[in-house]
């Protein structure tokens, strides 16, 4: 990630500490309205576990070796979901849209654009890593 991403993010912290539920449950409104289909891979709680996430990512920036075990069990998670890599472009386009609602600065939402697809990467490589598992051992 670039240093102006980094920086932005970390700016971000004490919206998302005050607000950070609030805005992933407007994204989940936003994501079920335009794809109904999805809302049967989402528990009722990740709203709260998502804000979690992206507060935990803007506070551990520096030292995102802290977050692997928190990126191993969400991987775990979205493979036993059934979540695919084409689900991601929907979900930031969700949270993207909650962001402009919100009146976020388009430096804020760019640098989490970036963090955003850095960690999507993450996880669908773990994901790929799990999805064979499951095939190589049915």
């Amino acid at each position: 990630m670039s240093p102006e991403a980094r920086l932005n993010i970390i700016k971000s912290i004490p919206f998302l500490q005050s607000y950070g539920e609030r805005l992933t449950s407007r994204m989940y409104e936003i994501l079920f309205e335009g794809n109904p289909e999805l809302k049967s891979m989402f528990e009722s709680d990740d709203s709260t576990k998502l804000a979690g996430a992206l507060l935990a990512f803007a506070q551990n920036l520096e030292r995102l070796n802290v977050l692997e075990p928190a990126l191993n069990k969400m991987a775990l998670s979205h493979v036993e979901a059934g979540v695919k890599p084409e689900h991601y472009e929907k979900v930031w386009d969700a949270l993207y849209k909650a962001m402009t609602e919100f009146g976020i600065s388009n430096e804020i939402i760019e640098a989490w654009k970036e963090a955003y697809y850095f960690l999507a990467e993450l996880l669908i490589k773990k994901e790929e890593k799990l999805y064979t598992c499951l095939a190589t051992s049915s």
